[in-house]
């Protein structure tokens, strides 16, 4: 990765202007971290589709299994959903589903958009590394957090799944290099500490972990949106939670300069994202811009100088459901810069929304899709 990222102490932004997806750069390292493992690695993971980068990422975990080192793979369920009424329609690794979830994936897959690609990747890798003596497979639910642990000394993490259209999507992801934080992040995992606001570099959870539910990431973002002194930069995929609305603003009202870039069509919950921004923009002062690409970030930055970033959305189910992973970074003003030339280089790109009226087009489906999202959660649980 020498030049080709931009690294500060042990934090490294996988992204540049010449790279500003993110998804090139992570999946290259990925591939490279893999291939110099040494003796374990752990990957957990929403979605792992079975196209060409899940190929080549499971081509090159299983190379590392057959040298012996030992491979830990989560993966969630849930997002089965996801690959298999999106894009080639497969997921890397098989599991039967129930015959009630298969009609909910026909059901809900007919409100999005039709993206099918045909391939010719067939799971017959999926079923070899899942079965290798040195893989442990585990499966979990609601688990909606992302992040690649090699060697218990590095740590990959943010919001970019195991797909190729990623290549397409704006995103985040960062690299932690140190056992130190490695262990902190495995103690904060446990829940043998708690969160650290002082800390330059924490981890905050929503965590299911042995029965016990906690669920602070929503209460830090409430929190930093308090604590704002004179900017709120927030770049999300989906929104929603309306606490988090109305933690905006509030934030917008006292005078924080609010400025929010999304998507002008993403590639679900739409409808939602333009409801809710519809009554942001009505009720506070603020600055909204539409990107053409997806925004699949969920990075939210405090006053230029402090940035809350992971897997978690603003919206109800990475708010109040899923178990999610952020990272809050503070007190590093070269990594800041970075952050800042990032997302300068993506509002450029971006349009002004000038009043709330232009999202007020996609309110007609509202109803019906929130008592459908709704009515998917309740499956699920």
């Amino acid at each position: 990765m020498k030049g080709s990222a931009f690294r500060t102490l042990m934090i490294t932004l996988l992204s540049n202007l010449e790279n500003p997806d993110g998804a090139e750069m992570t999946f290259r390292l990925v591939k490279e971290r893999i291939r110099a493992a040494r003796r374990s690695i752990e990957i957990h993971m929403f979605v792992w589709r079975n196209d060409a980068i899940g190929n080549e990422i499971g081509e090159a975990v299983l190379e590392a299994a057959e040298r012996g080192v030992a491979v830990r793979i989560i993966k969630d369920v849930g997002a089965f959903m996801y690959e298999r009424i999106e894009m080639n329609r497969k997921s890397f690794f098989n599991k039967p589903i129930s015959f009630k979830n298969r009609v909910v994936y026909g059901l809900i897959g007919r409100t999005f958009p039709n993206t099918f690609c045909e391939d010719n990747h067939t799971d017959a890798l999926g079923w070899k590394l899942m079965n290798h003596p040195n893989v442990t497979m585990e499966w979990v639910n609601h688990t909606h957090t992302k992040y690649y642990l090699f060697d218990e000394e590095v740590m990959l993490t943010g919001s970019i799944n195991i797909e190729d259209r990623h290549r397409g999507y704006l995103d985040y992801m960062i690299q932690i290099e140190g056992r130190e934080h490695i262990e902190r992040f495995r103690q904060r995992q446990a829940l043998q500490v708690v969160h650290d606001a002082k800390r330059s570099l924490d981890f905050v959870l929503n965590s299911l972990r042995d029965g016990t539910r906690r669920f602070e990431i929503k209460d830090r973002f409430l929190e930093l949106m308090r604590e704002a002194k004179t900017s709120l930069y927030i770049e999300m995929a989906y929104i929603g939670d309306p606490e988090i609305s109305a933690g905006i603003a509030t934030a917008a009202a006292r005078g924080v300069e609010v400025t929010m870039l999304f998507s002008r069509e993403a590639n679900v919950g739409n409808d939602i994202n333009y409801h809710s921004m519809h009554e942001l923009y009505r009720d506070a002062p603020m600055k909204a811009y539409l990107a053409d690409r997806m925004i699949h970030s969920k990075l939210m930055m405090i006053d230029d100088s402090m940035v809350i970033m992971g897997s978690a959305n603003f919206s109800v189910f990475s708010m109040q459901k899923a178990e999610e992973l952020n990272v809050v970074i503070q007190r590093d003003e070269a990594l800041m810069e970075r952050f800042r030339e990032t997302i300068a280089h993506r509002i450029a790109a971006a349009q002004r929304v000038e009043s709330a009226d232009a999202f007020s087009g996609y309110n007609k489906r509202i109803a019906y899709l929130q008592q459908l999202h709704q009515k998917m959660n309740d499956w699920f649980n």
